[in-house]
This record gives structure tokens, C-alpha cells and sequence, in this order.
């Protein structure tokens, strides 16, 4: 992100451009010069042509940009003075600009004079609200094109003024949103349906709400999040579209053994398979929206019953008696695991709280770096409310440097390997219960022991 300035010219441009040219030889080195609608050798006639074609009033002759680069941003003297010419391509069409690269004061940076009318005797509209030429145009234009050059560019988040000057809740705010999409996106291909991906999520530490609209709930935030507003393409609909459309799925076989207990399963998942495999062969590559959805919902149901069938295999289930006894299980063990958490729940938080202060002290590392060596250059640069957070989570995690920041992380990762990996067991014992209870209601609903449209509670 370079620093930009622009200043107002009064009187003639002359002094100006033989300053940017250094044609006055005052110290500053010219690496490389350009032009827009005029000549480099005769842009000071050209400019005073416009000025005089027009009658221009007033007492401002030019504007003076300085569009400075940090030397952490590899670029060449050539690509500074392109991103230099672009910005006026983009911003000031129809004025006539010179555009000087320099090479001294340690660092590359452009200076641009800009004539204050344009071709068509329009002057140059000097004021903040004018989005395209006003300042706040012109610092939003150069990061876009420096950063198409692999220049960092700065965060631009909204920071409210904090009496303590603890700007942390607010950029969590801003950037929790960052987080779950990095999240999701490291998941969402590498899960085969959404449910598949909420679980995931879950394991990751996230709360879940399912629904309509999805949303989920980091730690440390007040308030859930819908997923499809921190990007359209995770909408519900989307998100079950991504699914629907995977071609020519390979289901996996089914190597459980048959037994008179689990036969219908067996005859209802073997259906569904032979359903699904031919009817894509007859679809062939074509794709029909109902078919799609319907396929989805198939092959859904399809991995139920195989996993159905898995868990009356992998808990020996012959009858209603065995199935009692391991739903009771499944209770006793979620109730267990469930106790033993909450009981190290505050040590949980604590241990992934720090660990997300160490993440986000390495994350804006860059932007501490970046806002020092712009302090260096320029005297008069506000450093960002970024800076206040960097050392303000530096004094809280009791750390010196980023090294200390990653130890933190390092030496939390086989403790928020067990966090995940008890999170993952009680989702997968609710899962297998969750199985297990289906199986029973439609073994009973099946059989003469059931009386329709009568609950009743098992003892």
C-alpha cells in the first residue's frame, strides 16, 4: 500500500515540474519518467497551452501527488512509474500528467503533477465527497493497482474511537467473518454433502444453527453469523447445489453381513444403489435440476443405511434387546463426555483464546512492519489502529516477537488436537445414537409390538 499525498500548486506549474524532473538539480534522483496526454520534454508549455486555451482563474496551477513505496514491496523503478501512469489513466483521463519515478531517500517513489484543468476546461474537483478525484478516490485507486503489482496493502476496517484504545473487539468483529470463510473454503470440497460440512465446522470449534440459513458462531463472538451474508455462494441453496452437481459418484460398497434383523435395511440400500448408478448412465452427463435434487436426497439416504447397517454390525445387534442396550450406552457415554468437557471447558476456552490472540498478533505483523517503515518515510504518517492492537495483544500474551507468537501456537496444538478430537466423539456418538434410534422406531413401526400414533416412554 503506497503512502499518497496530494498537494495543491499554487501559481504556475513551472516550479513543479522542473522539481519532479529534477531539472534543478536539488538532490533528487529521477529513475524513470512518463506522460499523459502531453510530452515529458514540453509539459510545462503544453500545461500553460490548456491553461491559457481556457482562461483559467484562480490560484491553483497544478496538484502535486507523492505516491510513495515501501521497500518491502519488491517492485522495479519500471513498475513503480506504470502504477504511477495508471492511476492517472484511471483517475485523471483527460488531464495532462507528468509522471516522475525516483530512486533516493531509500525508497521508490512517484511524483505526479497534474495540470488543475483538464482538455475540456475542467478543473480538477479537489473535495473528499468526489469519489473518484477526491483523496480518499485517489489512496483507494493506488492500493488497487499497487496491489495487482504483489504490493501488501494496508486493512481498511472502521475502528470507533476507544477510551482505552483497545481496538481488539472491534477488528474480531471485522474479521471473524475473514476467518469462517478461510475456514469453510479449506473444507468445503473435501466434504461429499453440507451436512458433512457443519460437522466439520463443528469439530473446528464452530456452534452451528442449521436451517433455512445456516449460521454459525466462533468463539469469542456475541452473536451467530449467516454464512450466506459473509458470501452469496454459501447460501443454503448454493451450498446443496455444490453436492447435487458432482457427476458419476462412485458409492462405496456395503460389507456388512446380512442377518434376519438387519435384511430390509440391506434390500433398501442395495435399491437405492442400483437406483443411483443407473440413473446416471441413463442421464448421461446431461444435467436436469429435479433429477439433480433428487439424486442428492438419494444418495443421502443411501450413506444412512450403510451406516446404519455398519453400526448393528459393529455393536453385534441381533434384536430390540441388543439395540436397547447399546442406545443406553450411547446416552451414558454422551452424558460422560458431555460432563467431562464442560467441566474443562474454561480451561478449553482459555487454552483457544490465547491461541487465537498468538494467530492474530502473526497476522497483523505484516501490517505493524508495513506501518513502521511508512513512519520512517514519512513523519507525518497516522499509523493505523492496527498498530495499537499488534502491541496491545503483545503486552497481553506477555511476548517479545512473532517467534514467541508461533511457540504459543505450537506448544497449544496437542491440547486443541484433544479439544477437537472430544468435540469429534460426542458428534460421532450423537450420530451413531441418532442412527440407532431410527432403526428402532422403524423396526417397531414394522412390527406388531407398535401401536400407531402412540408414544410411549421406555423404561
Amino acid at each position: 500500500m503506497p503512502i499518497t499525498k496530494r498537494l495543491a500548486h499554487l501559481g504556475s506549474p513551472k516550479n513543479l515540474i522542473e522539481y519532479i524532473l529534477d531539472e534543478k538539480n536539488d538532490g533528487e534522483k529521477v529513475g524513470l519518467a512518463s506522460s499523459l496526454n502531453c510530452k515529458v520534454e514540453t509539459a510545462l508549455y503544453e500545461f500553460r497551452d490548456v491553461q491559457k486555451k481556457y482562461k483559467m482563474e484562480g490560484t491553483r496551477g497544478a496538484y502535486h501527488i507523492i505516491q510513495s513505496f515501501s521497500p518491502k514491496d519488491k517492485i522495479t523503478i519500471e513498475q513503480a512509474n506504470e502504477i504511477g501512469l495508471k492511476l492517472c489513466k484511471e483517475l485523471y483521463p483527460n488531464y495532462q500528467c507528468v509522471i516522475s519515478t525516483h530512486i533516493d531517500k531509500g525508497h521508490i517513489h512517484n511524483h505526479i503533477s497534474v495540470n488543475a484543468i483538464n482538455l475540456f476546461g475542467k478543473k480538477l474537483e479537489d473535495r473528499l465527497a468526489n469519489e473518484k478525484e477526491g483523496l480518499y478516490g485517489l489512496s483507494d485507486t493506488s492500493d488497487r493497482i499497487a496491489a495487482e503489482y504483489g504490493c501488501f496493502a494496508m486493512p481498511r476496517k472502521i475502528y470507533h474511537k476507544s477510551r482505552e484504545k483497545d481496538y481488539y473487539f472491534q477488528y474480531k468483529r471485522q474479521t471473524w467473518k475473514e476467518q469462517i470463510k478461510e475456514d469453510i473454503e479449506k473444507i468445503i470440497f473435501k466434504c461429499n454433502s453440507v451436512d458433512e460440512l457443519l460437522d466439520n465446522l463443528s469439530i473446528m470449534g464452530y456452534e452451528i444453527r442449521r436451517g433455512k440459513h445456516i449460521s454459525v458462531k466462533a468463539l469469542g463472538m456475541e452473536r451467530y453469523a449467516r454464512i450466506d451474508t459473509i458470501d452469496l455462494k454459501y447460501s443454503t441453496s448454493n451450498l446443496y447445489k455444490i453436492y447435487r452437481d458432482k457427476n458419476n459418484i462412485k458409492l462405496l460398497a456395503i460389507k456388512t453381513t446380512k442377518t434376519e434383523f438387519n435384511y430390509a435395511l440391506f434390500q433398501k440400500a442395495n435399491e437405492s444403489k442400483i437406483a443411483i448408478e443407473k440413473s446416471q448412465l441413463g442421464v448421461n452427463g446431461e444435467v436436469y435440476t429435479e433429477y439433480q435434487k433428487t439424486k442428492y436426497q438419494e444418495v443421502r439416504r443411501y450413506y444412512q443405511l450403510k451406516k446404519q447397517l455398519e453400526y448393528l454390525e459393529k455393536y453385534g445387534i441381533r434384536d430390540f434387546n441388543d439395540i436397547e442396550r447399546e442406545i443406553e450406552i450411547k446416552r451414558g457415554q454422551i452424558k460422560n463426555k458431555n460432563t467431562v468437557m464442560k467441566k474443562n471447558q474454561e480451561k478449553f476456552n482459555k487454552i483457544l483464546k490465547t491461541t487465537e490472540m498468538a494467530g492474530d498478533y502473526i497476522r497483523l505483523y505484516k501490517v505493524y512492519e508495513y506501518a513502521m517503515s511508512y513512519k520512517k518515510m514519512d513523519k507525518d504518517y497516522v499509523m493505523p489502529p492496527e498498530v495499537d492492537i499488534f502491541l496491545n495483544l503483545q503486552k497481553k500474551l506477555n511476548i517479545k516477537n512473532i517467534d514467541e507468537a508461533k511457540d504459543i501456537k505450537k506448544n497449544s496444538r496437542s491440547e486443541r488436537i484433544d479439544i477437537n478430537k472430544q468435540r469429534k466423539e460426542v458428534l460421532e456418538l450423537q450420530r451413531e445414537l441418532n442412527h440407532l434410534e431410527t432403526i428402532k422406531e422403524e423396526k417397531l413401526s414394522s412390527s406388531n409390538l407398535y401401536i400407531h400414533n402412540i408414544k410411549f416412554r421406555w423404561k
